[in-house]
């Protein structure tokens, strides 16, 4: 993912539904992954959506593996959850852990956890970039 967004003109949209039937996105015009000397850390900004901007938990965090605890929380979160991420706490933005334990996206303006059913992270290009 690095290499891909390394010339800076990708952009992220993550389409998710919930457990009850609603569907939420959360679109970023900049998004940008590190190389391995930063830990593939985040970078995300200039958010649009109606699922909040939880990434702004997660932004500037190195990925999180089961074999890597690079969150700030006070658990593994990769190892507890059985999924790598760019894991700042355990659950304001886990989409990509075992289903069983709960995939959650945090809705900080309704201060309530989205119950993710289904979630689809795409990169692109962004328009004008050369």
């Amino acid at each position: 993912m690095h290499l891909l967004t390394a010339d800076n003109c990708s952009s992220m949209r993550i389409d998710m539904s919930d457990i009850y039937g609603g569907f939420w996105y959360a679109e970023y015009e900049h998004f940008y992954i590190g190389s391995a000397d930063t830990g593939y850390v985040l970078e995300v900004r200039g958010f649009k959506g109606n699922a909040s901007d939880a990434f702004e938990y997660q932004n500037h965090m190195e990925f999180s593996a089961m074999d890597r605890d690079r969150d700030i929380s006070n658990t593994h979160c990769a190892g507890n959850y059985e999924g790598g991420w760019w894991f700042s706490h355990c659950q304001h933005v886990n989409i990509n852990g075992k289903y069983t334990l709960g995939l959650t996206w945090f809705d900080g303006v309704r201060n309530e956890w989205i119950a993710v059913a289904t979630s689809e992270m795409r990169m692109y290009r962004r328009p004008g970039c050369s």
